[in-house]
């Protein structure tokens, strides 16, 4: 729906402006008169750009904020007044800023949900849908309770994946650090001690020398190199093939292709119950979880299956024919659509995944830690046997 920056008068004939949503100028006027202005001018505006240098919403402030929309809603105190709360206790600028325009928005007119759907980086597609059936059924405060237990499951599921790579990141930089050291300090000095020597090289020497004199005389292209490599794989992301390979892929990794799928899972469940819940129909859950979901092969199947519930199929038809979707999750998908309790059903689903993802997470590190210790020594143990087995050999000389 576009958007319009109006000039309208009040009965007093004091001037007002703001911006109002509106199919056309016609509706936005008949809009006005219910508020008892009348338009003077209407402009039609360009989608405003989110973007700002540094402007950064966190999920914690998110919670914080939507935390604080359910105090003052079960309160009774208007919506006005509680974002002025919220600007003046708010640290982040750019937070300010939307939350000042989300403000204006609500004082000229628009709805919460309207005025938080301009910022679409800030609050996704599922919030303001949940957010709008809930103000819609009158049911607002509950729905912003689900949205803060939603929104404080993903924070949690990703500060325990924080946690978890900490100490392999660690090791790895370490690591990567000591190797480059090697090779460009170290390694170069006994290079000189070989060449002089005229000794013959084992193929492990052979093959960190070349290396060592990429690194310290050609860095450059490596440089170049990685920088076209990123840009690549990002312009390969971009296009439908490139997304489709890339997140089956994830899906297919060893060690942690069945922890992404888990958290797939896990968010499909959370996402279509969370918008049962708020009370939008299946079929307009689908068409949300199928763009929020995160893995396009996921979303494909969402797609497929939400055709084939409009044309009177349950969901658990479709999803026993794919094998991403594991047999306790159509089973217990198929026991909601029989009984028609789907939402307790997801909810329970959640639930399993809400145990079964932090013990995965624990599980998957618990072997990927060994596993790069050992690839990260062998690497290590090979530019040491590169350089000592020549100098076996040329003490072996030596004593002839």
């Amino acid at each position: 729906m576009p958007a319009f920056k109006y000039r309208a008068v009040d009965n007093s004939g004091k001037g007002i402006s703001g911006v109002l949503s509106a199919e056309n100028e016609q509706a936005l006027q008949a809009h006005l008169k219910q508020m008892r202005l009348t338009l003077i001018s209407a402009k039609e505006t360009k989608p405003r750009k989110e973007f700002r240098l540094g402007g950064r919403i966190k999920r914690k402030e998110l919670i914080t904020f939507t935390v604080h929309l359910q105090t003052i809603i079960s309160a009774g105190v208007p919506i006005i007044q509680g974002l002025n709360d919220l600007i003046e206790q708010t640290g982040n600028a750019y937070f300010k800023h939307i939350l000042e325009d989300v403000r204006a928005s609500i004082q000229a007119g628009s709805s919460l949900s309207e005025a938080l759907s301009r910022y679409p980086r800030a609050f996704s597609t599922l919030y303001v849908s949940v957010l709008r059936a809930g103000e819609a059924s009158g049911n607002l405060e509950s729905v912003l309770k689900d949205l803060t237990a939603f929104l404080e499951w993903q924070e949690e599921i990703i500060s325990s994946i924080r946690q978890a790579t900490i100490y392999p990141i660690i090791v790895l930089t370490a690591v990567i650090g000591l190797v480059i050291l090697l090779m460009t300090f170290v390694f170069p000095r006994f290079t000189v001690i070989f060449e002089k020597a005229n000794v013959p090289l084992p193929l492990p020497t052979r093959i960190v020398m070349a290396i060592s004199h990429f690194l310290v005389h050609d860095w450059g292209y490596l440089i170049i190199g990685i920088i076209l490599f990123i840009i690549l794989i990002r312009v390969f992301v971009k296009t439908d093939t490139g997304r489709h390979v890339i997140d089956r892929l994830k899906l297919r990794i060893p060690i942690f292709g069945k922890l992404i799928l888990k958290i797939n899972l896990s968010r499909f469940a959370h996402y279509l119950g969370a918008l049962i819940r708020a009370g939008i129909d299946i079929t307009q859950s689908l068409v949300i979880v199928e763009k929020v979901i995160g893995n396009v092969i996921l979303a494909d199947i969402i797609r497929l299956m939400r055709a084939r519930v409009q044309a009177g199929e349950f969901m658990s038809d479709t999803l026993r024919e794919y094998p991403e979707f594991p047999p306790l999750v159509v089973r217990m998908i198929s026991i909601g659509e029989s009984s028609g309790n789907l939402e307790d059903t997801l909810g329970k689903v959640s639930t399993f995944y809400d145990r079964e993802v932090p013990v995965t997470i624990k599980k998957v590190f618990a072997i990927f830690e060994p596993l790069i210790i050992v690839f990260l020594a062998s690497i290590v143990l090979l530019m040491a046997l590169s350089m000592f087995l020549p100098l076996y050999q040329m003490m072996g000389v030596i004593a002839k």
